[in-house]
């Protein structure tokens, strides 16, 4: 975790690109492509910029698409502490003409943006030590070291402030039991460089088809610089001022 802190520094970060996949009766139903930077402070992240795509189904948006004779392309999301600014298919009917960017105000709309396909988040120190702790299968390699083990999501949710983030309260019952199965890789600086993570989860009222989450995420330069900005506020409409209910971005079912 020493190393970890050790990149907490102003205007620095790295790159990161994941996809998170939901499978039922051995095919997936939802898949989400993920990429982007982020930004660190003294404290950890300070924001985020990715772009993101979702998939339901086998081509269903792909089909989709040929229906209505365009592409819906990616939604992109830039995040800071207080802020939230959102931008493609599903949004473009809350903005008024010549907006292409809507922001959100406030912790609560900032957590709907934080539900991404990798359910663990390895820039938390105690979420990183949680991992080592519960490795099971430990190996060094020449670029670095390999972690294998597992951690129920009720020691994700104490450990982890992302995580309760996505929840609406801590897991109960069989669900704080369910175990999260995590391969880890290391650099030779003892920072992540690839995380993948597996969960399965029943389904009300067909318990014997449980979902299956896969997510497999790659992080890479780190230490580079990132400087990450709120778009131009004359391309940005106000969610508070459009009103009505929004949709969060596209996420994967937990707990």
């Amino acid at each position: 975790m020493t190393a970890l802190r050790r990149h907490f520094v102003e205007h620095t970060g790295l790159r990161i690109s994941d996809v998170g996949r939901v499978h039922r009766d051995g095919r997936a139903v939802v898949t989400i492509w993920r990429r982007g930077r982020v930004e660190f402070d003294a404290s950890g992240v300070y924001a985020t910029d990715t772009t993101g795509r979702t998939e339901a189904g086998r081509g269903a948006i792909r089909e989709f698409e040929g229906l209505i004779g365009r592409r819906l392309g990616s939604t992109r999301v830039i995040c800071f502490p207080n802020e939230a600014y959102l931008s493609g298919p599903g949004y473009e009917t809350w903005l008024p003409e010549g907006k292409s960017w809507l922001g959100l105000i406030g912790p609560a709309n900032i957590k709907q943006t934080a539900a991404l396909p990798q359910i663990v988040n390895v820039f938390e120190p105690a979420t990183l030590g949680v991992l080592l702790s519960h490795s099971s299968v430990k190996r060094r390699l020449p670029s670095g070291a390999y972690h294998q083990g597992t951690v129920t999501l009720r020691t994700l949710y104490r450990v982890s402030p992302s995580f309760r983030d996505r929840l609406a309260g801590p897991p109960k019952g069989r669900s704080a039991k369910i175990t999260v199965g995590f391969r880890l890789w290391l650099d030779r600086s003892n920072l992540a460089r690839r995380l993948t993570t597996t969960w399965r989860q029943p389904v009300p009222g067909t318990p014997k088809r449980p979902t299956v989450t896969v997510a497999d995420t790659r992080y890479t330069g780190w230490g580079s610089d990132v400087t990450l900005a709120p778009p131009p506020p004359e391309d940005t409409a106000d969610a508070g001022r459009v009103g009505g209910d929004l949709s969060p971005p596209p996420t994967l079912p937990v707990g």
